[in-house]
């Protein structure tokens, strides 16, 4: 039997995550990953979906404090990321599901990295099991 290895979903800042590097390169070696204008592009309800859908996990990866090219995206992503995880957890789904991490990184080198680092740390927690919550409704 193979192991079990959790399926990822990534956003990633256009600005601080893998801007020198070709995007067409780094998207072709990295599977579920989508590129955002501002990690404040992302919302609760496309982190839901995701999870809905199959990701056992969703890591957005967005600039470093202080450092957002469009003033507070990444700050505002953060804050809706807290309460999330306070909302999955009255569901029933571990928090440790979604993660944001507040980086820069322009060549892009460390995103495989922190997708993997990801992946073993909830591979412990097993598949997501949204049909048991009350979120599957």
């Amino acid at each position: 039997m193979d192991e079990y290895r959790p399926k990822i979903l990534c956003f990633k800042c256009n600005f601080g995550w893998g801007y020198l590097d070709d995007k067409k390169e780094i998207t072709a070696i990295m599977k579920n990953m989508v590129p955002v204008t501002c990690s404040g592009k992302v919302d609760s309800t496309h982190i839901l979906t995701a999870l809905k859908e199959g990701a056992d996990g969703v890591l957005v990866l967005g600039c470093s404090q202080g450092e957002c090219h469009f003033q507070d995206g990444n700050y505002q992503t953060g804050k809706k990321i807290l309460l999330l995880k306070k909302v999955l957890t009255s569901f029933g789904i571990e928090p440790e599901r979604v993660r944001m991490v507040f980086n820069v990184d322009p060549d892009g080198n460390k995103i495989p990295t922190e997708i993997e680092n990801m992946k073993n740390e909830i591979s412990p927690l097993g598949p997501i099991n949204i049909g048991k919550c009350a979120m599957a409704s």
